[in-house]
């Protein structure tokens, strides 16, 4: 359904920052309808375009066709499991951030350990295969804010005159790194009298 008019690289994070056509909805098109109408397995370019991907779907929202990218990047993104093996250090990667950053006390816990790994990333950087690791010390902010009561899952009371009830969803990142954000949204929510949960 594509019909590669480009409106989408335009609201695309990645192609905006690295002017890659590959890193572009457009160009994962290309490079997926190739590798799933080929059966071709996945190779370290595609992955490295696909991996790319945000899954932010602003493109979906720009594009006049009302390509599914979502439905194809699920799809490329299946493929790739099943056909390429990642390098050790980048599945190492990836179990690390599957076991800490769903969980909040974990991440809390890994953002303060990684400030312990601030003074190494010069060296992480002069070493290929420690940069991903360099990248995200990098990202580590130099404080944790501590945790908020509100964090905690349950169900905040509107007050006064009722006027509805909304589902928060608090993120496994931001209420970490900025639980501020989330308190004052059910704070507020509350005191309009929003049941939130």
């Amino acid at each position: 359904k594509c019909v590669h008019c480009g409106f989408c690289t335009a609201t695309c994070p990645t192609y905006v920052t690295l002017g890659n056509e590959l890193d572009s909805p457009r160009g994962r098109i290309y490079l997926i309808k190739d590798m799933l109408e080929n059966g071709r397995p996945a190779d370290k370019e595609i992955v490295t375009h696909i991996d790319r991907c945000l899954s932010c779907l602003a493109c979906m929202t720009t594009c006049p066709s009302g390509v599914n990218y979502m439905h194809l990047v699920d799809h490329a993104r299946a493929h790739i499991q099943q056909t390429y093996k990642r390098p050790l250090l980048d599945r190492l990667t990836r179990a690390v951030l599957a076991f800490v950053l769903p969980y909040p006390s974990r991440f809390r816990a890994a953002l303060k350990l990684a400030g312990l790994g601030r003074p190494f990333i010069r060296l992480f950087e002069k070493l290929p295969d420690l940069k991903p690791v360099a990248a995200m010390l990098k990202l580590a902010p130099s404080a944790v804010p501590p945790a908020s009561p509100m964090a905690k899952p349950g169900t905040h009371t509107g007050q006064g005159t009722k006027r509805g009830r909304v589902a928060i969803l608090t993120g496994c990142a931001q209420s970490v790194l900025d639980p501020a954000i989330n308190e004052t949204t059910i704070s507020l929510l509350t005191r309009l009298g929003v049941e939130v949960v």
